[in-house]
């Protein structure tokens, strides 16, 4: 019973990077509190724009003009989306570089629009799982109902909580 329990967790992020994967946009949907998963990510592009801005004052060449509140709502509005997630996981930097160009009001953040995900078969074969383990730098409990992911995607690292919901895992 206490390996089940200790595993649990391991199988919800699989079963996350499986849909992820796949482009399953109904099985991402379910293994996310979406509420709390958007506030998260709105608080870290609050964070984001702030840098930004601050870049942009000691650098005189670059002018970035933008309502922070605003931009950080629409871009989270965009990514915390099962859609969003999906073209995120799967095509990290073309995403990142959209959310660049915003940044340098190359293009507004109306005009991100992540496409629909395509249905694709997963072959649990070759370097796929490996691969999975590899991106992997840390994931341990931090308590009984809360677990902690750490990983990479591209030149990216993501920090992924899970929280223990009924008799689920979410992120």
């Amino acid at each position: 019973m206490i390996g089940f329990y200790l595993l649990w967790p391991y199988l919800a992020v699989f079963s996350l990077y499986l849909d992820l994967k796949t482009g399953d946009a109904v099985g991402v949907e379910e293994h996310i509190d979406w509420p709390s998963f958007k506030n998260d990510l709105q608080a870290d592009l609050d964070q984001l724009v702030e840098i930004k801005v601050k870049e942009s004052l000691n650098n005189k060449g670059i002018k970035i003009s933008f309502d922070s509140l605003t931009l950080s709502r629409q871009l989270s509005d965009k990514i915390a989306t099962p859609k969003g997630l999906i073209y995120l996981f799967n095509k990290p930097n073309e995403f990142i570089e959209q959310i660049r160009q915003t940044f340098n009001s190359a293009i507004p953040p109306e005009k991100i629009n992540p496409p629909a995900p395509q249905k694709k078969s997963f072959e649990p074969e070759g370097p796929n799982i490996p691969n999975l383990f590899e991106r992997i730098e840390y994931a341990f409990f931090t308590d009984p109902t809360d677990f902690r992911l750490r990983f990479n995607k591209g030149d990216l690292s993501f920090t992924l909580d899970w929280q223990l919901q009924g008799i689920f895992w979410k992120l």
